[in-house]
């Protein structure tokens, strides 16, 4: 079997029924999600921002939905008056940070935001969660508040890789195992949500933008177990120690690269994208 028909097949087995508002409620993996999960560069905060600020020059409120822990929602507070992060999961919120000033952060989900006034959004915004999002309600949601002329952007990354083939290897390897964990929803995310389309005219793609981490050894499987895939594997495969042989094989691969696994420091590259439109001033 070769490459593309593996993964044709681990595709296959992704589950079409797996309620994916309950994927990140357990206390411990939303802890490991706050503590790994990569960040948005600063490239990607700044190219919302600047669209935004094109008619909403005074950037007086932002809303982040489907916010995770609040890694996006904490990098739009450096140039929003107001921000507010939303997550379905309770666990998520509880690990979302308490000590920035100008944000809140709410549970509710995408399509519910009865906290927020109709018309006062000047960006609304969704990083790699809206393929989780029922979507026509979740636009009908986003549209009572948004301001006109106010910014609507969904945003994420793709499948990480490498530079050096064997890191890159043993990147595909854990995907391509991992792969018929995730829900088949994750695919949009994977193929940088390809299929979606903004509901008003004028929106556009941005896919030249990328995020590079530096990473070790011990960061990338601090990073491997923060996915809901990895959960679910271990869960379906007790007998099996699925940390221990992926951190065998990067742990090699880094060997070959730098000559010890130890104190290497390798890039991680997400090809991130944005897709951005405005809502028409009326």
């Amino acid at each position: 079997m070769n490459a593309a028909e593996a993964l044709e097949q681990a595709k296959a087995r992704m589950p079409t029924d797996l309620d994916t508002s309950k994927m990140y409620v357990d206390a411990n993996q939303a802890k490991k999600y706050a503590e790994h999960r990569p960040r948005y560069s600063e490239e990607i905060f700044q190219f919302m921002v600047d669209y935004c600020k094109e008619t909403m020059p005074a950037l007086n409120s932002c809303v982040d939905v489907g916010c995770g822990s609040g890694q996006s929602t904490v990098g739009f507070s450096k140039y929003f008056k107001n921000v507010v992060g939303v997550d379905i999961s309770p666990s998520q919120i509880a690990n979302a940070p308490k000590d920035i000033p100008n944000v809140q952060f709410k549970v509710s989900s995408a399509e519910k935001l009865p906290f927020v006034p109709s018309e006062s959004v000047d960006l609304w915004c969704s990083g790699e969660s809206f393929n989780y999002m029922p979507k026509e309600l979740t636009y009908k949601e986003a549209d009572r508040v948004l301001k006109p002329g106010g910014t609507m952007a969904i945003f994420g990354y793709a499948v990480p890789h490498a530079a050096e083939k064997p890191i890159q290897d043993a990147i595909s390897a854990m995907f391509l195992k991992l792969l018929p964990y995730w829900p088949r929803e994750s695919l949009s995310t994977f193929e940088k949500f390809s299929n979606v389309e903004l509901p008003y005219p004028g929106w556009f793609r941005n896919d030249d933008v990328k995020q590079i981490q530096r990473l070790t050894l011990k960061d990338y499987m601090g990073l491997i177990g923060s996915l809901w895939s990895s959960v679910a594997y271990r869960k379906a495969n007790p007998e099996e120690d699925l940390m221990g042989d992926l951190e065998k094989s990067m742990g090699a691969a880094l060997e070959q690269v730098y000559g010890s696994k130890n104190d290497a420091v390798f890039e991680m590259i997400w090809d991130s994208f944005i897709i951005i439109g405005r809502k028409p001033f009326k």
